[in-house]
């Protein structure tokens, strides 16, 4: 059965699928570790979770599938960006932040107009001392609602491999760097272009400096790109 979801991407990668050069993105394949009972062997658990020997404080750890393993061929993603939108703020009554434990507040639209392209001035987050004050504010990608996504992505392919797996081919379908116009990738490398190091900066720099070293499994998946929103006829 075909199933929809949200994906985020970034302002690069959302320019790159708009370009036509995107048309693979890479996920982690398992969530964080956490410590689970000693007598736990190395396998995997009635519920799908990964075990593993201990870690180096001598604690067995297990890992949870990620949202990406259950993605099929056929299932389609909406996707999630940055945006602009006109409103305030305002403090919730009466409740706090988990961690801080102040004053929670949220952005109240005037209306539901998005843009994607920056206006002249914009705020990107409560101004402490006029929050009221009705602005444009930059949107993170995860408050994006559904019927204002304008991409819609088929998946066509899904495996899961490690992330330095990854070729010179599908760096470049990643939409991160490709060889000049009628360059084959041998020409391509030999003039400076790396798509596998273009790529490995872009992995580090969202998930840390030494993520491309761990070389963790991953969802690779492909797909075709619609520029409209999943829900247009």
């Amino acid at each position: 059965m075909m199933t929809d979801r949200p994906i985020i991407f970034s302002a690069p990668m959302v320019r790159a699928l708009l370009d036509g050069r995107k048309t693979m993105t890479r996920r982690l394949a398992w969530g964080d570790p956490f410590p689970v009972p000693e007598e736990s062997s190395n396998g995997w658990r009635a519920d799908g979770c990964k075990v593993s020997g201990a870690d180096d404080t001598g604690t067995c750890v297990c890992w949870h599938p990620s949202p990406w393993q259950r993605v099929q061929a056929g299932d389609r993603l909406w996707v999630k960006e940055s945006y602009f939108q006109f409103g305030h703020w305002e403090p919730v009554p009466g409740a706090l932040t988990r961690k801080g434990r102040r004053q929670k507040w949220r952005f109240v639209a005037r209306d539901s107009v998005i843009r994607f392209d920056g206006p002249a001035e914009y705020r990107t987050g409560r101004h402490a001392a006029d929050p009221a004050t009705h602005a444009w504010h930059l949107r993170m990608g995860r408050f994006m609602p559904r019927a204002a996504s304008r991409l819609t992505l088929t998946v066509t392919a899904v495996r899961v491999e490690r992330l330095q797996e990854i070729s010179a081919g599908n760096a470049i379908r990643e939409g991160i760097a490709y060889p000049p116009t009628g360059m084959t990738l041998d020409e391509a490398c030999e003039y400076g272009v790396d798509p596998r190091g273009e790529f490995r900066t872009l992995w580090n720099s969202l998930h840390g400096p030494e993520a491309w070293a761990a070389n963790p499994e991953v969802v690779a998946l492909t797909f075709t790109v619609e520029r409209r929103n999943i829900d247009a006829r």
